[in-house]
């Protein structure tokens, strides 16, 4: 009962503490504007670029470096065309986890994009903080 009680507390405080020292390192999230497939594709050519320098790389790796959709921002062209076949958008589930309590390991299971929980589910703090590195964006449903 007592070793289930301090292996508990120590997972809260493994936890609390990697948020603490986390928040420390806000990332640079920097704002896109893609209104079409040209300008996907332009913005992918830019990040294989910019993936030769190893300090970018090692930034967008550890999540330092963040991208984040924006209407007001510039916007990627090229002179290049896309089959329509191709430019079709894939159809895709967003992952649910029906659980009271969210976890980091839950979030680590999940990639980047949306994710659905409960209203009434509590998220921890470090699983707030994975959800931010790995740019999940949590949504809370009624169901």
């Amino acid at each position: 009962m007592m070793s289930a009680l301090r292996e508990e507390i120590r997972t809260i405080l493994r936890e609390e503490l990697a948020s603490v020292i986390e928040a420390r390192v806000l990332p640079d999230i920097q704002r896109i504007k893609i209104e079409n497939s040209h300008d996907l594709n332009a913005f992918a050519r830019l990040i294989l670029e910019k993936m030769s320098n190893p300090k970018f790389a090692e930034q967008l790796n550890s999540g330092q470096v963040m991208f984040e959709l924006d209407d007001q921002a510039t916007t990627y062209r090229t002179m290049h065309t896309i089959p329509a076949s191709v430019a079709k958008p894939a159809q895709k589930s967003v992952p649910t986890i029906n659980k009271n309590l969210i976890t980091e390991a839950d979030i680590a299971n999940v990639s980047a994009g949306n994710m659905l929980v409960p209203r009434s589910a509590r998220i921890t703090p470090l699983a707030k903080d994975e959800a931010k590195r790995k740019g999940v964006r949590i949504e809370r449903t009624d169901s």
